[in-house]
């Protein structure tokens, strides 16, 4: 319990020196459900940005990993993690890419072309 709420303070410091006005968005990649679903942890760490979303008053927009292959005009058999990462970090500059980092980086732009 101690690590939720840990993660809860951090989220709330990050998000708090973020916002820029009473109009920011938080995009999130929505957890798997069904039977191939996310773990928990997974979806604990979904609550959390929800829960810190709240507490500073800011709007959360799901984002369904299924919507992401239309959003970034993959090809029919590229997957969109493979096609966030040709947009996002084509020359592997960026040392920290990985799945997660290709699911938030396309899901803010899936928010931000809407």
């Amino acid at each position: 319990m101690d690590d939720l709420a840990e993660l809860l303070r951090t989220l709330c410091a990050l998000f708090g020196r973020k916002v820029k006005d009473a109009g920011s968005v938080i995009a999130l990649l929505k957890c798997s459900s069904g039977r191939f679903g996310s773990c928990l942890e997974a979806m604990k760490g979904e609550a959390m940005v929800e829960l810190a979303a709240a507490q500073l008053g800011l709007r959360v927009v799901k984002v369904a990993p299924q919507s992401l292959k239309k959003a970034l005009n993959c090809a029919n058999d590229q997957k969109w993690r493979d096609r966030a990462g040709v947009m996002f970090n084509p020359d592997g500059k960026r040392p920290n890419w990985s799945k997660g980092a290709a699911g938030a980086v396309a899901a803010a732009f899936k928010v931000a072309g809407e």
